[in-house]
């Protein structure tokens, strides 16, 4: 059996019904097959990006092809070759935290630079700005989840956290991600689904 290799392909479009499809529809007809995918809608561009894997003939077919995606369709993905080995899985324990403060500038860098510093790796970052109900000022939301050194305490990370929240006013939840029951596991090229029970 052929090894499979892995292509990181990325792509920033204008939203519109059908992207997904024409993406998915050309990959899969050049013989390769999506592994992990993410898509994101934000002021109205789509952004897309998916781990694909194939032989090597396979994806020689799909990387010769983006003229002929971006000449059908309009969309230009970016390629990027990823390894193929084998990684180990992580052991590290991830947490997951969230939190909400009326906007302003630096909350998401005030975080993400604690967690740089204790030691952490951030895996997934949503963030948003809607109103607030009854105020109607813009009030900031974040959910990010984050994998810690193999030899931190979460409780140290919270402190950490906890004092950069209360500087920029902001409220936070940190818990354990979630991790055996969940019907995914792992991120990139080794992640699996699990069976349902």
């Amino acid at each position: 059996m052929p090894e499979r290799e892995f292509l990181l392909l990325s792509a920033t479009e204008t939203d519109r019904l059908g992207l997904v499809a024409e993406v998915t529809k050309f990959i899969a007809e050049k013989g390769c097959n999506v592994e992990d995918s993410r898509i994101v809608v934000l002021g109205g561009y789509a952004g897309l990006m998916a781990l694909v894997s194939g032989d090597a003939g396979a994806l020689k077919a799909l990387l010769d092809g983006l003229n002929e995606l971006r000449e059908r369709h309009g969309i230009r993905m970016a390629p990027r070759r990823v390894a193929s080995r084998k990684l180990d899985r992580p052991t590290a324990p991830e947490v997951v935290v969230h939190a909400q403060a009326i906007d302003h500038p630096g909350i998401i860098h005030a975080l993400a630079d604690i967690v740089r510093r204790f030691g952490g790796n951030i895996l997934e970052l949503e963030s948003a700005s809607d109103s607030a109900p009854q105020s109607g000022e813009p009030l900031f939301r974040l959910r990010m989840t984050v994998r810690l050194p193999a030899a931190g305490d979460p409780g140290d990370l919270w402190r950490q956290l906890e004092a950069a929240a209360t500087e920029q006013g902001v409220e936070l939840e940190l818990h354990a991600a979630p991790t055996g029951n969940a019907d995914v596991v792992a991120h990139g090229p080794e992640r699996r689904s699990r069976p349902r029970a």
